[in-house]
């Protein structure tokens, strides 16, 4: 075993898990663009207050799961333990909540929380999300959830149910915390310990918790619905029917509440239905909802807001579970070999000009033997050699031999790129110019 190792519930991206990230964050964040919501990347430390304001002192990410930090035995600061909050102080900060709205941001950010590891939830994991600001609409809903259906239709995820509910505005909530305290304390030796501290702090989480103990006792809770404003039951109203015109398949959920205090109206989960996670309890590989509050308690004017957010880690997951194909380690296809020893800086030469060209290139740096050479090509996952400095190519030419067909040609160093290409794929480089990159 090795001596140090990652800390538990982290873990390290190798090549290929790492190159499935970039591949997904180019999908979402490209087609957030195409959206209107351009990516905004926020610290991954924040001042803590931003998460204990946020989301609530009696939500589970500030009651325990949350990293805090310290410079030299100052504390008060925290790993980012999910996005909202965090984009929202960002909006406070620069101003930007008194620009044009609605206001939408994007994010691809990697989050930290102190839950204990289990399937699919890690200390460190990342997540992709939108956020909406300045739009009271429902469809303002219906578009973040639309999104998120697309998207997995587009990368192929198929097995997952969207669930959807509404708590209720500021104005409508304390009617429903008062029906369901009054029924929770009638039972509350029946519920769990969790549950009954809830009982004090959030009774809407009650309904979140999925000790057998409780769901007994909240099978008999009444009807939120029934006990909503006029105004929430027409907003919920549009949500249903927006998604119902767009073919979007969902399930409300009565019960269905999110572990975050800002939420209100809107609240929505893509819960995964494949036997391998449900086994686990409920996964979702996305959620999110309506927040109206949010900033106008981080010291920001009254503004509504929605959006949601998803696990990369849950979502690659799944995708390999329904047998998406996911890229894997992108190997340098293309291996720039040498029978002189002493022609390092040509080497380099000849492959900055493949590189250019947009095929993936190594080099050989050895001086050991051409047929040694060969064998490391072979083993590094290389399709094709390019051999400088052999007695055949003389006069500016070179061979490029083909390691899977186990043929080969002389060729003439104008024509390499074109003979290269006959065996090997080439890729689009980045650029930094407008319009790059989706």
């Amino acid at each position: 075993m090795p001596q140090y190792q990652a800390p538990r519930g982290m873990r390290d991206l190798l090549p290929a898990e790492a190159e499935a990230f970039d591949r997904l964050q180019a999908v979402v964040i490209g087609r957030a663009k195409r959206y209107g919501f351009p990516r905004l990347e926020t610290p991954l430390m924040e001042d803590a207050q931003v998460f204990i304001t946020g989301t609530g002192e009696s939500s589970d990410i500030v009651g325990y799961e949350m990293y805090e930090a310290s410079l030299r035995g100052r504390g008060g600061l925290a790993l980012r333990p999910e996005g909202t909050p965090a984009v929202a102080r960002a909006l406070l900060e620069h101003g930007q909540h008194r620009s044009a709205r609605p206001i939408r941001y994007s994010y691809f950010m990697p989050m930290f929380r102190g839950q204990r590891p289990q399937l699919l939830r890690y200390r460190q994991f990342w997540q992709w999300g939108l956020e909406c600001f300045g739009a009271e609409e429902a469809s303002a809903d219906v578009e973040i959830m639309e999104f998120s259906a697309s998207l997995f239709a587009e990368l192929g995820l198929t097995a997952y149910d969207l669930q959807l509910n509404t708590i209720g505005d500021a104005a409508c909530r304390p009617k429903l915390r008062e029906a369901l305290a009054a029924h929770f304390r009638q039972h509350r030796d029946a519920l769990s310990e969790p549950s009954q501290r809830r009982l004090e702090t959030n009774v809407l989480r009650i309904l979140d918790s999925k000790d057998p103990r409780d769901r007994e006792v909240i099978a008999g809770a009444p009807d939120l619905h029934s006990l909503l404003c006029a105004d929430d039951r027409a907003h919920f109203g549009a949500v249903v029917g927006g998604l119902d015109r767009l073919g979007i398949r969902h399930t409300v959920v009565p019960t269905l509440v999110r572990g975050l205090d800002y939420y209100a109206r809107t609240v929505c989960e893509f819960v995964l239905t494949d036997p391998e996670f449900t086994k686990a309890g409920d996964i979702a590989v996305a959620g999110g909802g309506r927040y109206d509050g949010l900033v106008e308690t981080l010291g920001g004017p009254p503004m509504p807001g929605t959006g949601i957010a998803g696990g990369v880690d849950v979502l690659l997951a799944a995708l390999k579970q329904q047998g998406v194909a996911l890229p894997g380690e992108p190997l340098a296809e293309v291996w720039v070999l040498s029978g002189q020893p002493d022609d390092v800086a040509d080497r380099i030469q000849l492959a900055s000009g493949l590189r250019e060209a947009g095929f993936r290139v190594a080099t050989e740096y050895s001086t050991r033997p051409l047929d040694r050479q060969l064998e490391n090509a072979v083993k590094h996952g290389a399709k094709v050699a390019v051999i400088r400095g052999m007695e055949e190519a003389r006069g500016g030419n070179v061979i490029v031999r083909d390691l899977v067909a186990k043929e080969q040609r002389v060729t003439r160093l104008a024509a390499v790129v074109t003979e290269v290409g006959r065996h090997a794929p080439t890729y689009p480089k980045p650029s930094l110019a407008d319009g790059a990159g989706g």
